[in-house]
């Protein structure tokens, strides 16, 4: 007799070997990235003092995503990427010593991760799985409708 709840569904919403901690940094990763992007973009250019403040409680935000993560050290570097090349290109349109300022700190951090070796013997702590399933493609998605409703709240 064919198990037709197997052929209808299948797979679909199998849970990963990799367990909780994959699922944690899935779901982090939209509110990390969106908040830290969102916090570079703020803060650069304020419309007003109130888009000061909004801009660093997206910065700690995004802190506490990282503070939350189990692996830090990618979610670091690919922030301090992102930051990097968008002070890189404001640069050459906005003349400010804050720009210059994020750029050499972002720069900094991207230069001393990659020179201290940090990267040579690192390994993630668990398995990146080969198939997606269902679950996790909800897991990502309630990530980043979470960093929308988060950043509707506290919009000034």
């Amino acid at each position: 007799m064919p198990n037709w709840n197997r052929i209808i569904i299948g797979d679909a919403f199998k849970i990963q070997p990799a367990g909780f901690d994959y699922y944690r940094d899935l779901f982090l990763l939209w509110p990390f990235l969106g908040f830290s992007i969102a916090a570079t973009s703020v803060l650069v250019a304020p419309q007003s003092a109130a888009y000061r403040v909004f801009g660093l409680k997206l910065a700690v935000c995004a802190a506490l995503a990282l503070l939350l993560a189990k692996e830090r050290v990618m979610l670091v570097l690919v922030a301090s990427a992102y930051v990097a090349l968008r002070m890189a290109v404001a640069i050459i349109f906005f003349h400010t010593w804050l720009t210059l300022t994020l750029l050499l700190v972002s720069g900094g951090t991207l230069l001393t991760i990659f020179r201290s070796g940090a990267l040579k013997n690192w390994k993630p702590s668990y398995v990146r799985p080969k198939k997606h399933y269902v679950l996790d493609t909800a897991v990502c998605v309630s990530g980043l409708g979470v960093i929308m409703a988060i950043a509707h709240w506290m919009k000034p």
